[in-house]
């Protein structure tokens, strides 16, 4: 084993697009419980674009590498420690990242993370599974704690993790009602049984008033703000709200969703039989059993067919400035897929 002479895609200083630039770098041999991987595809994610310019909360300091979702080939690992007995050379792997990093052509991963592709998923598709994917699993699963039947509500419903809650939703036989005021987010939510509300036009807590008066039995929101309020009194009693993150101003981000957080928690202090929690994105990895077998069990229905992620757009890897630029300017529709070149 040497050093691998690779290419990333780095955010020097926060800005704009135009702060991501293309370095070279050296990757050494994997330490012990490591392996390296050529990546193949990573996805983008709104969060890329927020450490980008500064207010994600969990990325605080340049110099980074965004990109929290990949798909790559084994290209060796360490040679001492144990590992699955699946993992060889050459096997093709996806990774939820713990920190950013995807947007490269070569990583090194610890082998907990790593989770085998199923035979004839492509690549792409594969890459646009892990963020939004675990992301909605746990939040119906683990925190929603939903049952087949169960009427929600999803909060920016077609968005990445939107359409994924949508999806899963779907498949688990929730009756589901969505807020979204995207061109076309009408009949793209109805696709998986999705009742749209344009809450530009209408007073989402109006609309579940006179159509669920019993209330629903979970909301989901990522957007914060005066609905969190609004969607906790949509709740029925023994109803849950799920906030996953929050859309803060631009500039304020941080303080929004710190803010956000707080709220949510000063909820619970209300008298009432419900509930309000939030769920930081790093839960999601903390339990590495949980995040293997769900990410190996998502995998295994985009295979089948049975999840299908909306790709947007698949660009190669060094032109990572210009897709963020066209994401703000809200050009693309769906998943972004960088892959790196041959």
């Amino acid at each position: 084993m040497s050093e691998i002479t690779y290419r990333k895609i780095v955010v020097e200083r926060f800005g704009g697009p135009e702060a991501l630039r293309t370095v070279e770098a050296t990757l050494p041999e994997p330490p012990a419980g490591h392996a390296r991987l050529k990546v193949l595809a990573s996805g983008v994610g709104f969060t890329d674009l927020m450490a980008r310019s500064g207010d994600y909360l969990l990325q605080r300091r340049p110099p980074f590498s965004p990109g929290y979702e990949l798909v790559g080939e084994i290209v060796d690992f360490a040679a001492d420690g144990p590992r699955p007995a699946w993992l060889t050379t050459g096997t093709r792997v996806a990774a939820s990242l713990t920190k950013m990093g995807a947007y490269a052509e070569y990583v090194t991963l610890p082998l907990w993370q790593l989770v085998p592709l199923p035979d004839g998923l492509d690549p792409v598709t594969a890459a646009a599974i892990p963020l939004d994917h675990l992301t909605a699993l746990s939040v119906l699963e683990t925190h929603g704690r939903v049952r087949a039947g169960d009427t929600v509500l999803i909060q920016g419903a077609s968005g990445g993790v939107g359409q994924a809650l949508s999806r899963l939703g779907a498949l688990l036989g929730l009756r589901m009602y969505g807020t979204a005021s995207a061109p076309g987010a009408k009949a793209l939510l109805a696709r998986h049984g999705v009742t749209h509300i344009d809450y530009r036009r209408q007073d989402f807590g109006e609309v579940l008033r006179e159509r669920e008066p019993e209330g629903v039995q979970a909301v989901f929101d990522h957007i914060g703000g005066p609905g969190l309020r609004k969607g906790y009194r949509a709740l029925a009693p023994g109803g849950v709200l799920v906030s996953y993150a929050f859309a803060g101003r631009p500039g304020h981000m941080v303080a929004d969703t710190v803010r956000g957080a707080v709220r949510v928690k000063a909820m619970n202090l209300r008298p009432g039989r419900r509930t309000a929690l939030s769920m930081v994105p790093h839960e999601i990895k903390a339990d590495h059993d949980w995040y293997r077998t769900a990410l190996e069990r998502l995998l295994g229905m985009a295979r089948s067919g049975r999840t299908v992620p909306r790709i947007g757009a698949v660009e190669p890897l060094l032109k990572a400035a210009d897709v963020h630029a066209a994401l703000e300017r809200r050009e693309i529709a769906g998943k972004v897929v960088l892959t790196t070149e041959a």
